[in-house]
């Protein structure tokens, strides 16, 4: 039998597409998708959706492209923001919500999903990449006192200060100068879906040999455990 989770994911783009498919292999899943964007034809060479989907909402057709009923997906077609929590949203972030995952290309998105965790006491998975390197990482608050170095903010503070694109160079206004590969985005979603099946498979203690992040660089592989954000 496979492991309940119920996940927000802040973005509906390239990761996502790769990550929604393996989460819903890995564990009996409910999910809700935030994201503003419509589909358009350039996404179809990175991201997997089908044709006759462009024009829409990328939420949505992301669901239908999983098939994904409505009693085990929900969508929400607007961009996120900490705003979001002041609505109907907020469901999404509370009883309904074991992990956030963030995988939107701007620094606002991040930032306000850490504020969000936060705020919530939710786990955070952020997930990212640029042209040809990957990486996801994950945050959670109930630990931040015992392993300081484990927010976000103390890792990448780019993240808490900056608007534009990611401390893994995930930039959105750039996207297209620097286009993602499709492997890429398919890396870090693989990454992305180990770090939550480590956390989320199976009941366990925090021990300090959790992976806390992947990130594959210049085809170099590098792995950070809780014992390393002491």
């Amino acid at each position: 039998m496979k492991p309940k989770l119920k996940a927000t994911i802040i973005g509906a783009g390239g990761v996502t597409s790769y990550l929604l498919p393996a989460l819903n292999k890995s564990f009996d899943l409910n999910v809700c998708l935030i994201d503003g964007d419509k589909l358009e034809k350039k996404n179809l060479d990175r991201q997997l959706f089908r044709t006759n989907d462009i024009g829409q909402f990328k939420g949505p057709a992301m669901l239908r492209a999983n098939t994904i009923r409505k009693a085990k997906g929900a969508s929400v077609s607007a961009y996120f923001d900490l705003d979001m929590l002041e609505t109907e949203a907020k469901f999404y972030f509370g009883e309904n919500c074991d992990v956030i995952i963030c995988a939107a290309d701007n620094h606002p998105a991040r930032r306000d999903a850490v504020f969000a965790a936060d705020l919530m006491h939710k786990p955070l998975v952020i997930a990212a990449n640029e042209y040809s390197t990957s990486q996801a990482f994950i945050y959670h608050p109930d630990l931040k006192g015992a392993y300081p170095n484990l927010h976000p903010f103390v890792r990448y503070p780019e993240i808490e200060t900056s608007n534009e694109g990611s401390p893994i160079r995930c930039q959105g206004d750039a996207l297209e100068s620097t286009p993602q590969l499709a492997i890429a985005n398919q890396v870090a979603a693989s990454f992305a879906n180990y770090l939550i099946w480590n956390w989320f498979s199976e009941a366990h203690s925090y021990e300090d040999h959790l992976p806390v992040e992947f990130q594959s660089t210049f085809s170099r592989l590098e792995t950070v455990t809780l014992k390393d954000c002491e």
